[in-house]
Protein backbone atom coordinates (compact mmCIF):
# COMPACT_ATOMS: atom_id res chain seq x y z
CA UNK A 1 0.00 0.00 0.00
CA UNK A 2 1.75 3.57 -1.14
CA UNK A 3 1.32 6.40 1.52
CA UNK A 4 2.87 9.91 2.16
CA UNK A 5 4.73 11.02 5.22
CA UNK A 6 4.14 14.70 4.62
CA UNK A 7 4.80 17.90 5.73
CA UNK A 8 3.34 21.44 4.63
CA UNK A 9 3.94 25.13 5.36
CA UNK A 10 2.98 28.28 3.49
CA UNK A 11 3.32 31.97 3.74
CA UNK A 12 2.30 35.00 2.53
CA UNK A 13 5.26 36.45 1.42
CA UNK A 14 6.65 39.89 1.45
CA UNK A 15 4.73 41.64 -0.82
CA UNK A 16 0.53 40.04 -0.97
CA UNK A 17 -1.58 41.56 1.89
CA UNK A 18 -3.24 38.04 1.47
CA UNK A 19 -3.03 34.45 1.20
CA UNK A 20 -4.54 32.79 -1.69
CA UNK A 21 -2.79 29.56 -2.10
CA UNK A 22 -4.27 26.60 -0.21
CA UNK A 23 -2.97 23.15 0.67
CA UNK A 24 -4.05 19.37 2.02
CA UNK A 25 -1.42 16.75 3.10
CA UNK A 26 -2.49 13.44 4.38
CA UNK A 27 -1.64 10.15 4.28
CA UNK A 28 -3.37 8.55 0.71
CA UNK A 29 -3.67 12.77 -0.50
CA UNK A 30 -1.61 15.51 -1.06
CA UNK A 31 -2.83 18.49 -3.01
CA UNK A 32 -2.01 21.97 -3.60
CA UNK A 33 -4.10 24.84 -5.11
CA UNK A 34 -3.18 28.42 -6.22
CA UNK A 35 -6.00 30.68 -6.52
CA UNK A 36 -6.07 34.05 -8.60
CA UNK A 37 -8.85 36.50 -9.40
CA UNK A 38 -9.97 40.32 -8.00
CA UNK A 39 -12.56 40.56 -5.13
CA UNK A 40 -10.58 38.11 -2.79
CA UNK A 41 -11.80 35.56 -4.81
CA UNK A 42 -8.55 33.80 -5.59
CA UNK A 43 -8.33 32.43 -1.42
CA UNK A 44 -12.07 31.09 -2.40
CA UNK A 45 -11.04 29.59 -5.13
CA UNK A 46 -8.38 27.77 -4.12
CA UNK A 47 -10.18 26.96 -0.78
CA UNK A 48 -13.29 25.39 -2.31
CA UNK A 49 -10.87 23.07 -4.63
CA UNK A 50 -9.29 21.96 -2.21
CA UNK A 51 -11.88 21.05 0.36
CA UNK A 52 -13.64 18.91 -2.32
CA UNK A 53 -10.17 17.31 -2.92
CA UNK A 54 -9.40 16.08 0.60
CA UNK A 55 -12.34 14.00 0.33
CA UNK A 56 -9.72 11.58 -0.53
CA UNK A 57 -7.52 11.15 1.63
CA UNK A 58 -8.79 7.81 2.53
CA UNK A 59 -8.02 4.19 0.99
CA UNK A 60 -9.24 4.08 -2.55
CA UNK A 61 -9.13 0.20 -2.72
CA UNK A 62 -9.18 -1.27 -6.27
CA UNK A 63 -10.92 2.04 -7.32
CA UNK A 64 -9.16 3.80 -10.38
CA UNK A 65 -7.08 6.52 -8.93
CA UNK A 66 -7.43 8.85 -12.32
CA UNK A 67 -11.29 8.34 -12.58
CA UNK A 68 -11.39 9.76 -8.87
CA UNK A 69 -9.06 12.34 -9.09
CA UNK A 70 -10.87 13.42 -12.15
CA UNK A 71 -14.02 13.41 -10.88
CA UNK A 72 -13.79 15.27 -7.58
CA UNK A 73 -11.43 17.95 -8.83
CA UNK A 74 -14.41 18.74 -11.70
CA UNK A 75 -17.02 18.83 -8.65
CA UNK A 76 -14.57 21.17 -7.10
CA UNK A 77 -14.88 23.24 -10.25
CA UNK A 78 -18.50 23.40 -10.83
CA UNK A 79 -18.36 24.19 -6.95
CA UNK A 80 -16.36 27.14 -8.13
CA UNK A 81 -18.93 27.97 -11.42
CA UNK A 82 -21.80 27.92 -8.79
CA UNK A 83 -20.26 30.60 -6.07
CA UNK A 84 -19.11 33.07 -9.53
CA UNK A 85 -23.21 32.28 -10.28
CA UNK A 86 -24.19 33.87 -6.48
CA UNK A 87 -21.20 36.45 -6.40
CA UNK A 88 -20.93 38.02 -10.04
CA UNK A 89 -18.34 40.10 -9.04
CA UNK A 90 -15.89 37.40 -8.42
CA UNK A 91 -16.50 36.35 -12.76
CA UNK A 92 -12.74 35.41 -13.64
CA UNK A 93 -11.57 33.86 -10.55
CA UNK A 94 -10.05 30.56 -10.84
CA UNK A 95 -7.51 28.32 -9.51
CA UNK A 96 -4.42 25.75 -9.86
CA UNK A 97 -4.34 22.36 -8.90
CA UNK A 98 -1.89 19.71 -8.19
CA UNK A 99 -2.73 17.06 -6.28
CA UNK A 100 -1.69 13.15 -5.78
CA UNK A 101 -3.80 10.23 -4.11
CA UNK A 102 -2.24 6.93 -3.38
CA UNK A 103 -3.51 3.84 -3.55
CA UNK A 104 -2.08 0.09 -3.06
CA UNK A 105 -0.93 -0.51 -6.67
CA UNK A 106 0.48 3.05 -7.37
CA UNK A 107 0.03 7.15 -7.30
CA UNK A 108 -2.33 9.00 -9.71
CA UNK A 109 -1.75 12.90 -10.04
CA UNK A 110 -4.31 15.19 -11.45
CA UNK A 111 -3.20 18.75 -12.53
CA UNK A 112 -3.77 22.30 -14.02
CA UNK A 113 -2.25 25.58 -13.88
CA UNK A 114 1.64 26.19 -13.31
CA UNK A 115 1.94 25.01 -10.18
CA UNK A 116 4.48 22.26 -10.16
CA UNK A 117 5.31 18.84 -8.75
CA UNK A 118 8.75 17.47 -8.76
CA UNK A 119 10.64 14.12 -7.84
CA UNK A 120 13.60 14.05 -5.90
CA UNK A 121 14.95 10.20 -6.65
CA UNK A 122 18.53 9.75 -5.33
CA UNK A 123 19.35 13.13 -5.30
CA UNK A 124 18.17 14.38 -8.41
CA UNK A 125 15.18 16.96 -8.95
CA UNK A 126 13.07 16.42 -12.06
CA UNK A 127 9.42 18.01 -12.88
CA UNK A 128 6.99 15.72 -13.19
CA UNK A 129 4.06 17.92 -14.11
CA UNK A 130 3.72 20.40 -17.25
CA UNK A 131 2.77 24.08 -17.22
CA UNK A 132 0.05 25.36 -18.54
CA UNK A 133 1.18 28.80 -19.39
CA UNK A 134 1.48 30.61 -22.51
CA UNK A 135 5.26 30.83 -22.32
CA UNK A 136 5.32 27.07 -22.00
CA UNK A 137 3.73 26.67 -25.51
CA UNK A 138 6.30 28.82 -27.15
CA UNK A 139 8.87 26.48 -24.98
CA UNK A 140 7.15 23.51 -27.12
CA UNK A 141 6.67 25.02 -30.25
CA UNK A 142 10.74 25.64 -29.96
CA UNK A 143 9.84 29.63 -30.36
CA UNK A 144 11.47 30.78 -26.56
CA UNK A 145 14.13 29.02 -25.01
CA UNK A 146 13.55 27.75 -21.19
CA UNK A 147 16.09 30.27 -20.29
CA UNK A 148 13.67 33.23 -21.45
CA UNK A 149 10.79 31.85 -19.69
CA UNK A 150 11.75 33.43 -16.65
CA UNK A 151 12.06 37.64 -18.03
CA UNK A 152 9.07 37.38 -20.75
CA UNK A 153 6.37 39.80 -20.04
CA UNK A 154 3.64 37.31 -20.55
CA UNK A 155 5.28 34.35 -18.19
CA UNK A 156 2.32 34.36 -16.19
CA UNK A 157 -0.59 34.04 -18.59
CA UNK A 158 -2.36 30.79 -17.91
CA UNK A 159 -3.63 29.38 -20.62
CA UNK A 160 -5.51 26.45 -18.12
CA UNK A 161 -7.09 27.04 -14.62
CA UNK A 162 -10.42 25.50 -12.84
CA UNK A 163 -12.19 28.90 -13.30
CA UNK A 164 -16.00 27.50 -13.33
CA UNK A 165 -16.01 25.73 -16.37
CA UNK A 166 -15.50 22.44 -17.52
CA UNK A 167 -11.61 22.31 -18.49
CA UNK A 168 -9.32 18.72 -19.62
CA UNK A 169 -7.01 18.39 -17.28
CA UNK A 170 -3.68 16.18 -17.21
CA UNK A 171 -4.59 12.79 -15.38
CA UNK A 172 -1.57 10.67 -14.92
CA UNK A 173 0.00 7.38 -13.45
CA UNK A 174 3.29 7.78 -11.59
CA UNK A 175 6.07 5.73 -11.52
CA UNK A 176 7.44 6.39 -7.83
CA UNK A 177 8.43 3.88 -5.60
CA UNK A 178 9.36 3.88 -1.61
CA UNK A 179 12.11 6.43 -0.54
CA UNK A 180 11.40 8.80 -3.41
CA UNK A 181 10.52 12.62 -2.11
CA UNK A 182 7.60 14.69 -4.57
CA UNK A 183 7.60 18.47 -4.10
CA UNK A 184 4.14 20.20 -4.14
CA UNK A 185 4.62 24.39 -4.74
CA UNK A 186 3.13 26.97 -5.64
CA UNK A 187 4.97 29.79 -7.87
CA UNK A 188 5.60 31.70 -5.13
CA UNK A 189 8.72 29.03 -4.47
CA UNK A 190 9.73 28.24 -8.49
CA UNK A 191 9.79 32.02 -9.53
CA UNK A 192 12.05 33.59 -7.39
CA UNK A 193 14.25 29.93 -6.10
CA UNK A 194 16.26 28.05 -8.66
CA UNK A 195 15.75 24.58 -9.59
CA UNK A 196 19.59 23.82 -8.09
CA UNK A 197 18.63 25.22 -5.12
CA UNK A 198 15.24 23.17 -4.79
CA UNK A 199 17.06 20.18 -5.53
CA UNK A 200 19.76 20.68 -2.84
CA UNK A 201 16.95 21.92 -0.24
CA UNK A 202 14.44 19.33 -0.94
CA UNK A 203 16.50 16.25 -0.05
CA UNK A 204 17.48 18.07 3.53
CA UNK A 205 16.07 16.32 6.41
CA UNK A 206 12.64 15.26 7.55
CA UNK A 207 9.72 16.62 4.93
CA UNK A 208 8.94 19.14 7.53
CA UNK A 209 12.86 20.40 7.84
CA UNK A 210 12.50 20.34 3.21
CA UNK A 211 9.90 22.61 3.78
CA UNK A 212 10.50 25.45 6.46
CA UNK A 213 14.11 25.74 4.26
CA UNK A 214 12.19 25.93 0.81
CA UNK A 215 9.45 28.62 2.24
CA UNK A 216 12.68 30.62 3.38
CA UNK A 217 14.60 30.44 0.33
CA UNK A 218 11.49 31.94 -1.26
CA UNK A 219 11.23 34.88 1.33
CA UNK A 220 15.05 35.27 1.13
CA UNK A 221 14.57 35.99 -2.87
CA UNK A 222 12.52 38.33 -1.85
CA UNK A 223 9.19 36.68 -1.20
CA UNK A 224 7.53 38.07 -4.18
CA UNK A 225 4.25 36.09 -4.10
CA UNK A 226 2.46 34.02 -1.88
CA UNK A 227 4.56 30.68 -1.34
CA UNK A 228 3.44 27.27 -0.28
CA UNK A 229 5.24 24.05 -0.86
CA UNK A 230 3.97 20.29 0.60
CA UNK A 231 6.54 18.07 0.84
CA UNK A 232 6.02 13.98 1.39
CA UNK A 233 7.99 10.65 1.35
CA UNK A 234 6.43 7.64 -0.10
CA UNK A 235 6.25 4.87 1.84
CA UNK A 236 4.74 1.17 1.57
CA UNK A 237 3.27 1.08 4.77
CA UNK A 238 1.45 3.45 6.81
CA UNK A 239 3.46 5.75 8.48
CA UNK A 240 2.46 7.06 12.01
CA UNK A 241 -1.22 8.02 12.30
CA UNK A 242 -1.15 11.97 12.22
CA UNK A 243 -4.15 14.62 11.71
CA UNK A 244 -3.94 16.05 8.31
CA UNK A 245 -2.21 19.21 7.37
CA UNK A 246 -4.20 22.32 6.06
CA UNK A 247 -2.29 25.46 5.23
CA UNK A 248 -2.58 29.02 3.61
CA UNK A 249 -5.93 29.89 3.06
CA UNK A 250 -7.71 27.16 4.46
CA UNK A 251 -5.61 27.80 7.78
CA UNK A 252 -7.70 30.15 9.82
CA UNK A 253 -4.98 30.36 12.35
CA UNK A 254 -2.73 31.68 10.37
CA UNK A 255 -0.73 34.87 10.94
CA UNK A 256 1.23 36.05 8.41
CA UNK A 257 4.15 38.67 9.43
CA UNK A 258 6.27 40.60 6.62
CA UNK A 259 9.31 42.31 7.22
CA UNK A 260 8.74 45.74 7.95
CA UNK A 261 12.48 46.94 7.27
CA UNK A 262 11.82 46.23 3.59
CA UNK A 263 9.45 48.00 1.56
CA UNK A 264 7.52 44.88 0.41
CA UNK A 265 7.14 43.95 3.89
CA UNK A 266 5.92 47.60 4.81
CA UNK A 267 3.24 47.52 1.56
CA UNK A 268 1.92 43.89 2.80
CA UNK A 269 1.65 45.21 6.09
CA UNK A 270 -0.31 48.30 5.53
CA UNK A 271 -2.62 46.61 2.91
CA UNK A 272 -2.84 43.00 5.06
CA UNK A 273 -6.61 41.58 4.52
CA UNK A 274 -7.72 38.53 6.98
CA UNK A 275 -8.68 35.81 4.61
CA UNK A 276 -11.96 34.69 4.27
CA UNK A 277 -12.20 30.92 4.84
CA UNK A 278 -14.39 28.57 3.34
CA UNK A 279 -16.06 25.99 6.15
CA UNK A 280 -15.25 22.14 4.75
CA UNK A 281 -17.50 20.75 2.71
CA UNK A 282 -16.95 17.09 4.35
CA UNK A 283 -16.26 15.90 7.90
CA UNK A 284 -12.42 16.08 8.70
CA UNK A 285 -10.89 12.67 8.94
CA UNK A 286 -9.37 12.30 12.34
CA UNK A 287 -7.94 8.83 12.02
CA UNK A 288 -7.53 5.36 10.23
CA UNK A 289 -10.79 3.86 11.98
CA UNK A 290 -13.09 6.98 10.72
CA UNK A 291 -11.39 6.88 7.16
CA UNK A 292 -12.24 2.98 6.66
CA UNK A 293 -15.42 4.08 8.21
CA UNK A 294 -16.12 6.69 6.22
CA UNK A 295 -14.61 5.14 2.63
CA UNK A 296 -17.81 3.64 1.32
CA UNK A 297 -19.63 6.44 0.82
CA UNK A 298 -16.94 8.46 0.07
CA UNK A 299 -16.11 6.28 -3.01
CA UNK A 300 -20.07 5.75 -3.65
CA UNK A 301 -20.64 9.49 -4.06
CA UNK A 302 -17.36 9.45 -5.89
CA UNK A 303 -18.82 7.00 -8.53
CA UNK A 304 -21.74 8.65 -8.95
CA UNK A 305 -19.98 11.85 -10.07
CA UNK A 306 -17.85 9.82 -12.77
CA UNK A 307 -20.90 8.68 -14.03
CA UNK A 308 -22.28 12.16 -14.29
CA UNK A 309 -19.06 12.97 -15.86
CA UNK A 310 -20.80 13.29 -19.66
CA UNK A 311 -23.08 15.85 -17.67
CA UNK A 312 -20.77 17.66 -16.16
CA UNK A 313 -19.04 18.36 -19.79
CA UNK A 314 -22.22 19.09 -20.96
CA UNK A 315 -22.48 21.71 -18.99
CA UNK A 316 -19.98 23.96 -21.25
CA UNK A 317 -23.48 24.51 -23.07
CA UNK A 318 -25.32 25.28 -20.31
CA UNK A 319 -22.81 27.66 -18.52
CA UNK A 320 -22.64 29.82 -21.92
CA UNK A 321 -26.00 30.04 -22.90
CA UNK A 322 -28.39 33.20 -22.33
CA UNK A 323 -32.42 33.67 -22.64
CA UNK A 324 -34.69 36.31 -22.50
CA UNK A 325 -37.96 35.67 -20.41
CA UNK A 326 -40.34 36.75 -18.03
CA UNK A 327 -39.70 36.60 -14.01
CA UNK A 328 -42.87 37.72 -12.83
CA UNK A 329 -43.38 40.83 -14.18
CA UNK A 330 -40.05 41.56 -15.45
CA UNK A 331 -38.19 40.78 -18.15
CA UNK A 332 -35.22 39.45 -17.01
CA UNK A 333 -31.94 37.65 -18.82
CA UNK A 334 -31.53 34.31 -17.86
CA UNK A 335 -28.24 32.20 -17.72
CA UNK A 336 -28.66 28.09 -18.11
CA UNK A 337 -31.74 26.26 -19.96
CA UNK A 338 -35.21 27.08 -19.36
CA UNK A 339 -35.05 23.49 -17.36
CA UNK A 340 -36.06 23.52 -13.78
CA UNK A 341 -32.62 23.94 -11.55
CA UNK A 342 -30.75 24.45 -14.65
CA UNK A 343 -31.00 28.51 -14.87
CA UNK A 344 -30.90 31.14 -13.03
CA UNK A 345 -31.87 35.05 -13.60
CA UNK A 346 -28.55 36.97 -14.65
CA UNK A 347 -29.44 40.45 -15.08
CA UNK A 348 -32.59 42.33 -14.73
CA UNK A 349 -32.37 44.95 -17.66
CA UNK A 350 -33.78 48.58 -16.66
CA UNK A 351 -35.49 50.77 -19.25
CA UNK A 352 -35.56 54.64 -18.85
CA UNK A 353 -38.12 57.70 -20.55
CA UNK A 354 -36.42 57.37 -23.77
CA UNK A 355 -36.49 53.52 -24.03
CA UNK A 356 -32.72 53.00 -23.57
CA UNK A 357 -31.47 50.08 -22.04
CA UNK A 358 -29.00 49.76 -18.64
CA UNK A 359 -27.96 47.32 -16.09
CA UNK A 360 -27.86 49.52 -13.51
CA UNK A 361 -28.36 48.46 -9.73
CA UNK A 362 -31.67 50.48 -8.26
CA UNK A 363 -33.23 51.69 -10.93
CA UNK A 364 -36.37 50.98 -12.70
CA UNK A 365 -36.46 47.29 -14.42
CA UNK A 366 -38.08 46.64 -18.05
CA UNK A 367 -41.32 44.96 -17.59
CA UNK A 368 -43.73 42.96 -19.42
CA UNK A 369 -46.26 46.07 -18.95
CA UNK A 370 -44.11 48.36 -20.28
CA UNK A 371 -45.23 46.74 -23.97
CA UNK A 372 -48.05 46.55 -26.12
CA UNK A 373 -50.19 43.72 -25.13
CA UNK A 374 -49.47 42.41 -28.50
CA UNK A 375 -46.04 41.91 -27.82
CA UNK A 376 -45.55 40.82 -24.74
CA UNK A 377 -46.63 37.06 -25.88
CA UNK A 378 -43.20 37.23 -27.83
CA UNK A 379 -40.84 37.11 -24.92
CA UNK A 380 -41.69 33.86 -24.35
CA UNK A 381 -40.78 32.08 -27.64
CA UNK A 382 -37.15 34.32 -28.09
CA UNK A 383 -34.74 31.81 -29.16
CA UNK A 384 -31.41 31.39 -26.54
CA UNK A 385 -28.30 31.79 -27.97
CA UNK A 386 -25.27 33.80 -26.51
CA UNK A 387 -25.24 37.01 -23.60
CA UNK A 388 -24.85 39.32 -26.58
CA UNK A 389 -27.71 37.79 -28.48
CA UNK A 390 -29.97 38.06 -25.22
CA UNK A 391 -29.07 41.46 -24.63
CA UNK A 392 -29.82 42.82 -28.09
CA UNK A 393 -33.40 40.80 -27.80
CA UNK A 394 -33.98 43.76 -24.83
CA UNK A 395 -33.11 46.38 -26.96
CA UNK A 396 -35.07 45.20 -29.53
CA UNK A 397 -38.12 44.85 -27.11
CA UNK A 398 -36.94 48.44 -25.11
CA UNK A 399 -37.79 49.61 -29.20
CA UNK A 400 -41.27 48.40 -29.05
CA UNK A 401 -42.32 49.56 -25.73
CA UNK A 402 -44.95 51.89 -24.82
CA UNK A 403 -44.29 55.67 -24.03
CA UNK A 404 -44.30 56.94 -21.12
CA UNK A 405 -47.32 57.98 -19.23
CA UNK A 406 -47.81 61.81 -19.65
CA UNK A 407 -50.40 64.06 -18.52
CA UNK A 408 -50.03 67.64 -20.62
CA UNK A 409 -51.94 70.79 -19.55
CA UNK A 410 -52.88 71.91 -22.98
CA UNK A 411 -53.03 70.06 -26.02
CA UNK A 412 -50.05 70.59 -28.56
CA UNK A 413 -52.09 70.65 -31.70
CA UNK A 414 -55.26 68.54 -32.66
CA UNK A 415 -55.19 64.65 -31.39
CA UNK A 416 -52.73 65.20 -28.73
CA UNK A 417 -53.58 64.48 -25.32
CA UNK A 418 -52.88 62.34 -22.11
CA UNK A 419 -51.50 59.43 -21.66
CA UNK A 420 -52.75 58.04 -18.07
CA UNK A 421 -53.23 54.02 -18.33
CA UNK A 422 -50.15 51.92 -17.57
CA UNK A 423 -50.02 48.86 -18.94
CA UNK A 424 -52.75 50.17 -22.14
CA UNK A 425 -51.31 53.36 -24.26
CA UNK A 426 -48.15 53.63 -21.85
CA UNK A 427 -45.64 53.06 -19.26
CA UNK A 428 -44.76 54.10 -15.81
CA UNK A 429 -41.25 55.22 -15.44
CA UNK A 430 -39.21 56.71 -12.70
Amino acid sequence: MFAFNYAARSDVGLVRGNNEDSAYAGTHLIALADGMGGHAAGEVASQLMINHMKVLDADPGDNDLLALLGAVANDGNASIHQHISGHPETDGMGTTLTALLAGPEGIGMVHLGDSRGFLLRDGKLAQITHDDTYVQSLVDAGKLSPDEVSTHPDRSKLLKAYCGIPVEPLLKDLDLKEGDRVLLCSDGLTDPVTASTIETALGQGTPQDAANTLVELALRSGGPDNVTVVVADVVMTDPEEREPLVVGALDANATYDPNPNTAAGRAALAGRAKPEVIPPTSAEVPGKEAKKRHTGWIFGLIALLVIAGVGFFGWRAVNNNYYVAADGDDIAIFKGVDIAGLSHVHQRPCIDASGNISLEDNCRTFKLTDLPEDARASVATLPDGSYDDALGQVRRLADSALPPCVTREKQDKPGDGDLTTPGVNCREVN
